[in-house]
């Protein structure tokens, strides 16, 4: 059956779109002439309807207009959250850290520099590809820390720290992983060792010490093998990793003195 429309509807549509967008104020309609309550009142508008760029756009034009004012401060923080909410992630970075270098020592100034750390944080991708992102989300955080010890963004920066930290491991893991698959034992012993030495507090760990005594056991050095059953078997008694290791060690023909 076919479907007729009236024209009517279509002018009628027409107009409600016509008229929406003229009322949609852009950054670019803004300028100096502009009152602060009404720039304002757009980014705010523009945020409650998620448009999240249209709406920092427009907060940042109160930095533009009316700088080193409370209208400004306050505006750059409303931008920092509305490229936040809409995950433009290199625009976040960028407006965190011109807070950071206005205002160093301001209230907000810890949540500007913890929203420099979410810009690579929130990017970190899968543990089998490239993990810049999250040693610069490490080191985002870790200066939080230092620099504003008393910040009540500390306990996340330090989750998030932990949690990246743990995606490092990962990797290391997963690129040994792929060593040991292509024969390279050596190369695998590098990439377990990383995370042996340096992230113990990730579930990663016991895999680290397994995949070493499997490299070990490939290569035939036993005392090194032994070395590492026993850590697990103090360390992780119980865990899968120790049952797997003690198979191994009846595979290779070892035994534990």
């Amino acid at each position: 059956m076919k479907i007729v429309i009236n024209p009517s509807l279509h002018l009628f549509l027409f107009l409600i779109f016509f008229i929406l967008n003229a009322c949609t104020k852009l950054a670019s309609d803004i300028d100096a002439n502009s009152p602060v309550e009404e720039i304002i009142k757009n980014a705010n508008e523009a945020f409650d309807k998620r448009d999240y760029t249209r709406a920092a756009e427009i907060y940042l034009k109160i930095e533009e207009f009316y700088p080193y004012s409370d209208s400004s401060r306050e505006a750059l923080v409303n931008a920092i959250n509305s490229y936040h909410a809409g995950s433009k992630f290199n625009e976040l970075r960028e407006t965190s850290k011109k807070y950071l270098s206005l205002y160093p020592k301001d209230k907000n100034a810890p949540f500007a520099k913890y929203m420099v750390g979410m810009s690579y944080f929130e990017q970190i991708i899968d543990v089998e590809r490239d993990q810049g992102a999250t040693r610069d989300s490490i080191r985002e955080f870790s200066e939080l820390i230092k620099i504003y010890p008393k910040s009540e963004y500390v306990l996340k920066a330090k989750k998030n720290i932990s949690i990246a930290k743990s995606q490092l491991a990962g990797q290391e893991v997963a690129v040994g992983r792929y060593y040991l698959k292509r024969n390279n034992p050596l190369s695998a012993i590098r990439r377990f060792k990383t995370v042996i030495d340096d992230h113990k507090n990730t579930p990663y760990y016991p895999e680290a010490l397994f995949r070493s005594i499997e490299a070990y056991a490939m290569l035939g050095i036993n005392y090194k093998v032994i070395g590492f059953v026993k850590i697990l078997q103090k360390e992780f008694p119980d865990s899968d990793w120790n049952n797997l290791a003690l198979n191994l060690m009846k595979e290779y023909g070892i035994k534990v003195g």
